[in-house]
């Protein structure tokens, strides 16, 4: 089934007519991915729990009747493999959805390349953070420990890295995507883009003009596959919700579908 009559869709999807009013602001839904393998020597691929996580999605963004006209996705395993689950969902009640749109300016940042280049930084100003080194992935306060300052660091621009890419680039990178899409889809549209938490903490502070540091300290509280959504036109872009978990908060196993990695 093609997504063409939107109002006939939306009852055949959820058993009840809505109006088929046409919105005068688009709405852009950025998605996180699932549960990505923390600690595993390919860290760019869904865990068995990412893809639950993306599958619970799928079927709560059917269950609100809500059907993308246009579907973006960076280049990332991750992010791909949301999107493609979350289709998969679509897919099994008869809903045919837009080919997804692959863009490079979401595509997460380089975290091990940061923490390296930031790595002799740290140590310098603290030494006592070398005994933290070798348990990074066994202890999550070590992780979080260098993790966070390492961040801190490389959002400051302090002692930025011709080989890295500064939070700056980044930042600019995906605003300059998130204008892309808005231009290229334009009013009364319906929009999902799946990405990852410094994208989606990125675009938080082209919306709101928030600092480098706030936006880095949101990025910290991004759930998997909860989404970030904006309502935009030609003279603005709102927040409307950020971090929305609705779908796994009211899951019975909660607790365990509840991840930020």
């Amino acid at each position: 089934m093609q997504l063409k009559n939107r109002t006939l869709v939306l009852f055949l999807l959820t058993g009840r007519f809505l109006p088929d009013i046409s919105l005068p602001m688009s709405v852009m839904y950025l998605i996180r991915h699932g549960q990505a393998s923390f600690g595993a020597e390919n860290y760019d691929q869904l865990s068995p729990r990412g893809i639950e996580q993306s599958r619970i999605l799928g079927a709560h963004l059917i269950d609100a009747g809500i059907l993308p006209d246009a579907i973006y996705t960076g280049r990332m395993a991750r992010q791909k493999d949301t999107e493609k689950e979350v289709r998969e969902r679509y897919r099994q009640i008869g809903c045919s959805l837009p080919q997804a749109e692959v863009l490079e300016g979401l595509d997460e940042f380089d975290s091990s390349a940061i923490m390296l280049s930031q790595w002799p930084h740290l140590l310098k100003a603290d030494p006592l953070l070398a005994e933290h080194l070798p348990r990074i992935y066994e202890n999550k306060d070590s992780f979080k420990l260098i993790f966070e300052g390492a961040m801190l660091r490389w959002v400051s621009g302090a002692s930025d890295s011709p080989e890295v890419e500064s939070w700056m680039n980044f930042s600019s990178r995906v605003s300059s995507a998130i204008i892309r899409i808005m231009k290229e889809q334009g009013r009364s549209r319906t929009i999902f883009v799946f990405t990852s938490g410094g994208p989606i903490a990125a675009a938080m502070q082209f919306a709101l003009s928030l600092s480098p540091e706030a936006a880095i300290r949101l990025n910290w509280q991004v759930i998997n596959t909860s989404y970030t959504k904006f309502m935009y036109n030609e003279e603005r872009i709102t927040l409307a919700c950020f971090n929305c978990s609705s779908h796994l908060d009211l899951h019975e196993d909660r607790k365990k579908l509840i991840s930020y990695r």
